[in-house]
Order: structure tokens, then C-alpha cells, then sequence
């Protein structure tokens, strides 16, 4: 019998799909627990997808509140990005489209290299990493991930209604609408699915082999889920 037990990010990942699964199999599932697990996915596979060998880029307390960042790929100009409002958004946002810029000075706070810190970076400042070739083209087959603001709208209700209200329940009488929760735990395993499978910057050979049979398993029953609620509402609908 070993002493320890191994725990990196994909082992957890995996983790939350087999809490989603066991909720699925289970007698009376619960739609707000599976959100959360779908939720704590995704925030995992953003750190994978961005976290490079050291770390760097997904720890920190960031400092500039604009998230200005100047970068440079390859033999590319400069580029510029900072952070722009997404519209109805209170706490998510987007980073600009890259704009050309002037080749920072050793001295630019734009451009320092991270210091080594344990503190992991916010769910919203991942949500906008992902989306951006600065952070996610660190290979040539790598790409960024595309979030559309409906998408980022759900997800911030997700983060803010669900995952917070989860972790900081205070006892009271509270209810959220299913097919919310059916929708964006979809949206969260889409993007993780996308992350792992299609960002190029996970190595397969580290991804535990049942992932993408769980998420399709997953995937089909929501999906059957999301049919009945829609079925449900236009009863209901004809009802009133």
C-alpha cells in the first residue's frame, strides 16, 4: 500500500468529471452541484491550458487594474492588449484586440517578467487569457479559444451565483432556474473539452485516457436533460 497519493491539475479535472458523473448516476442528481463541478473544470483546464512549465503566467497578484500587456510573437511586430468591458458584465471582461505598440523599455512594468508566487489568478483574468494568442500561442500548433460575451455573461453567473454562492452559503431559502444550470455547465465543458483537446498546449500524453469519454458521456446527458426541461417550459408556458 503507498503512502501517498499523487495530485496534480488533470488528476483533479478528472476529479470533478467523476463528481459530475456520480450526480448523473445518482438517484435524485443535483443540476447546482453539477454546475459548480462543471465550473471547477473549467477553471482547472484554464490553468492547464496557460500554465507553460514554471507556472508563471497563472500565478501573481496583478497589479495593473487596466491589465495592460505589450508582447511580441516571434519576429511579429509589438503588440499591445489591456482589458475592455463586456456589455452587462459587472465583474467579467475581455482583453482588447492587439494593437501595435512601441518595444518596451527594461524598465516598462508592462513588460517584467512574473515573479514566482502560490497565489493562483483570478477565474475572470484566466476566462480573458484564454481568448488571446499573447497567453495561449506559446507552440506553433497552439491557438486561443474563442468565448463569445453571451457566453462570458453566463459563465460570470455561473461564477457569481453558483460557484461563490456554493462556497459561501449562508442558510437561507434560495432556487435557480435548471436550465441555466444545464446551459452553462455545457458551456464549461465545451471550453474545457476545447482546452484539452484542440488549445495545443496540453500534452496528450499527460490527459488520463477516460476524459473525453467521460465528457461525451456527460455531453449526451445533458444534452437529453436540456430537452426535457425545454419540454417542461412549454407545458408550463401553455399552462399560464
Amino acid at each position: 500500500m503507498e503512502l501517498f497519493e499523487k495530485i496534480d491539475n488533470l488528476i483533479l479535472l478528472n476529479g470533478n468529471l467523476n463528481h459530475i458523473k456520480l450526480e448523473i448516476n445518482n438517484g435524485k442528481l443535483s443540476f447546482f452541484r453539477i454546475a459548480r463541478e462543471a465550473h471547477q473544470a473549467l477553471y482547472r483546464s484554464m490553468v492547464e491550458a496557460l500554465r507553460g512549465s514554471a507556472n508563471l503566467s497563472i500565478t501573481g497578484r496583478p497589479k495593473d487594474k487596466k491589465r495592460i500587456v505589450k508582447y511580441q510573437i516571434g519576429n511579429k511586430p509589438w503588440q499591445e492588449i489591456h482589458k475592455i468591458k463586456v456589455e452587462d458584465c459587472k465583474f467579467a471582461w475581455r482583453f482588447s484586440d492587439p494593437e501595435p505598440c512601441e518595444e518596451p523599455s527594461n524598465n516598462d512594468e508592462n513588460y517584467e517578467i512574473p515573479e514566482m508566487d502560490n497565489y493562483l489568478i483570478s477565474f475572470y483574468d484566466l476566462l480573458a487569457m484564454i481568448q488571446t494568442e499573447c497567453f495561449m500561442n506559446r507552440f506553433t500548433h497552439s491557438k486561443h479559444i474563442s468565448v463569445s460575451d453571451d457566453e462570458i455573461r453566463k459563465l460570470q453567473w455561473l461564477h457569481e451565483a453558483v460557484r461563490n454562492e456554493f462556497e459561501h452559503f449562508i442558510p437561507k431559502l434560495y432556487s435557480v432556474f435548471i436550465p441555466d444550470l444545464i446551459k452553462t455547465s455545457q458551456i464549461s465543458l465545451s471550453l474545457s473539452s476545447k482546452l484539452i483537446y484542440e488549445s495545443g498546449n496540453v500534452m496528450s500524453t499527460n490527459i488520463p485516457t477516460n476524459l473525453k469519454t467521460d465528457l461525451k458521456y456527460i455531453f449526451d446527458t445533458l444534452a437529453l436533460k436540456e430537452k426535457h426541461f425545454e419540454e417542461l417550459k412549454k407545458k408550463y408556458n401553455k399552462v399560464i
